[in-house]
């Protein structure tokens, strides 16, 4: 049974009083000329008073109860890590949530990505703009974990905003892996794949708008896996930009990993991202299988690559031969090599709009979260001069474009991503069962300390963060599950991660191939 929202939101300092003051002709004449309006002096006496009388008639929406998530198992706020605690600065804060006392996740250990709401817990997204944010609802993914008898141990660490490749942004320094501490470790979900990496936790959530999950996965040398668009329910979580946002699992396994997806997926009514018709199969017992399947190497997906991950990946291919029940095809989706220029205008433009909005996306029919909006509004004013280079990169590119060319580039764009998608659609209907290819360009870097030329530093930071996520961006626009797994041991940043890339809401597929590709890994260890 959902919560009145308005009831917890007086109880918080997020919420917003009756405050709703007549107008000024001077604030609606303004108003008029910004909008090059340049309205009569009657129509702005007119205007102001009608427009004063309309915002009076708000106070009834604040004398009344809106919806809000279910909050089903008691805890406590939890605490900040101490240093001795905080592996890998992988922690954002530690709490002690108990599910029911069985189900699938049952004696799991779950960490939680902090852009994801955990009612009672403050949630800080790795920004000083949500300092002090408590959120009073849990996302449906938190309840759907404690309903499977999933034990929530803490928040992970992750990039400001969530809007960094690097994994150090965040307000908790770098993230990084314990035994190798100079390497960059990628984000923004770095926390939760170095929990997972260091045995801390068994699982962990993250999120993913261009890269996310995979690629800290891949650098970790851990499984990640972002669905299928709209498979997992995103309500609850910190919006980037609203056709972008994916939420999956991180774990040790492909076999953990579909486990966990069985427990996250599906509809839940709410969230206008998902289709209603969504179903779960036991992807954890179906994937052990004699199918044979067919891997369409991807041409473009190696093109992208730097000779050394390319090299790595296509060594470990040559053993799939050995295999009875996997071949492998060239194939080829030559919009692949333009995916960056299409998701520049889309995320940058959405994801600035959306900030303005709180990260509460305007025109969706869902929950949205008034405490969220209200929060990022009210730390945006004071904090928003130390948002970290990534979102402040983002939300300035999106401004200047949306000034300088307005909607035409992101309209662009968008039907740009409807051919992209087709020509991903059709090899993977006519002419192989799933894409492989490397997930990331390039190998984890050493992490880079402040040097004495800014501009060189910050130049050497943007371009990188961008070629490295050519191959990951292009799944993000399109909608289509990727997985990765990693060719080396748990932990082990010197090999590459092998993505699998599946047809839409075919993701028991994705993850049998993950499996008989991950066995070949281990085979060769």
């Amino acid at each position: 049974m959902a919560r009145p929202q308005d009831t917890a939101d007086k109880k918080s300092k997020w919420f917003i009083p009756s405050v709703h003051h007549s107008l000024t002709e001077e604030e609606v004449k303004k108003v008029s000329d910004d909008l090059n309006y340049h309205c009569s002096p009657e129509f702005i006496t007119a205007l102001a008073k009608y427009t004063s009388e309309s915002l009076k008639s708000l106070d009834v929406l604040d004398n009344m109860s809106g919806y809000l998530p279910e909050v089903k198992y008691p805890r406590t706020p939890g605490r900040k890590p101490t240093q001795g605690e905080n592996t890998g600065n992988a922690w954002a804060w530690l709490c002690d949530i108990t599910g029911a006392p069985k189900g699938k996740l049952s004696g799991k250990k779950v960490a939680i990505k902090d852009n994801v709401a955990v009612a009672g817990v403050p949630m800080s997204n790795g920004s000083r703009v949500l300092e002090g944010y408590v959120p009073e609802y849990d996302a449906t993914i938190v309840t759907r974990i404690l309903d499977a008898g999933g034990h929530i141990v803490g928040k992970s660490s992750c990039d400001d905003f969530c809007c960094s490749a690097m994994g150090y942004s965040s307000v908790e320094r770098y993230i990084h892996l314990p035994d190798t501490p100079d390497l960059r470790v990628g984000g923004s979900s770095g926390g939760s794949t170095v929990l997972v990496a260091a045995g801390e936790v068994d699982i962990a959530i993250a999120a993913d708008q261009g890269g996310s999950i995979r690629i800290p996965s891949a650098w970790s040398g851990v499984v990640g896996l972002k669905p299928t668009y709209g498979l997992v329910p995103y309500t609850g979580i910190v919006s980037i930009e609203p056709t972008l946002d994916h939420v999956g699992p991180v774990a040790r396994s492909v076999a953990d990993c579909a486990l966990f997806l069985e427990v996250l997926a599906g509809n839940n009514g709410i969230d206008p991202r998902q289709k209603t018709d969504i179903v779960v199969p036991e992807y954890s017992k179906l994937l052990e299988t004699e199918t044979k399947f067919k891997l369409g190497i991807l041409k473009e997906g190696f093109d992208c690559c730097v000779d050394e991950v390319g090299n790595l990946a296509k060594a470990f291919l040559e053993g799939v031969a050995s295999s009875k029940n996997l071949t492998c095809t060239d194939v080829s989706t030559p919009l692949h090599l333009i995916a960056t220029p299409i998701f520049i205008p889309i995320c940058m433009q959405g994801a600035q709009t959306n900030f303005q909005m709180g990260t509460t996306p305007q025109f969706w029919d869902g929950f949205h979260s008034t405490s969220l909006s209200k929060a990022v509004e009210q730390g945006a004013k004071c904090a928003r001069r130390h948002l970290a280079p990534g979102m402040t990169q983002i939300t300035m590119m999106g401004e200047i474009m949306t000034r300088r060319y307005g909607n035409h580039y992101y309209a662009k764009a968008r039907n740009l991503t409807i051919d992209l998608r087709k020509q991903i659609d059709d090899v993977l209907e006519t002419q192989c069962d799933v894409l492989i290819m490397p997930t990331l360009t390039m190998l984890p870097q050493q992490i880079v300390t402040k040097g004495n030329d800014e501009e060189a530093d910050l130049l050497k930071y943007l371009n990188e963060s961008i070629f490295m996520i050519n191959n990951t961006l292009v799944y993000n626009l399109t909608g289509h599950p990727a997985l990765t797994i990693p060719l080396g041991r748990i932990g082990d940043p010197s090999k590459p991660g092998l993505m699998i890339v599946g047809r839409k809401f075919d993701e028991l597929k994705v993850l049998q191939v993950g499996r008989a590709l991950e066995k070949l890994v281990h085979a060769s260890l």
